[in-house]
C-alpha cells in the first residue's frame, strides 16, 4: 500500500454577523484566539460530515482580515 498525500487548500468566506475589530489581527489577543476556536470546531464539524469526511485530517485558522 502506498501512504496518502496530504493536501492543503484555502478557504475564504465572509462571516457577516461578526462585526471586524483590530483585536482580530493579533493572533495573541483573548478576541482572535476565541474566534480561532470556534471558527475551528465548526469547520472541523461541517468539513467531517462531508464527502471528504473520511480523510479529512483538520482545519486551522491562520487569520482574520473580511473591514
Amino acid at each position: 500500500t502506498t501512504a496518502a498525500t496530504l493536501e492543503r487548500f484555502t478557504v475564504n468566506f465572509t462571516i457577516t454577523n461578526l462585526p471586524y475589530t483590530s483585536d482580530l489581527e493579533n493572533p495573541d489577543s483573548a478576541r482572535f484566539r476565541a474566534t480561532q476556536r470556534v471558527m475551528n470546531t465548526l469547520l472541523d464539524r461541517l468539513l467531517k460530515e462531508s464527502s471528504i469526511g473520511p480523510v479529512f485530517q483538520g482545519c486551522e485558522t491562520t487569520d482574520f482580515r473580511y473591514g
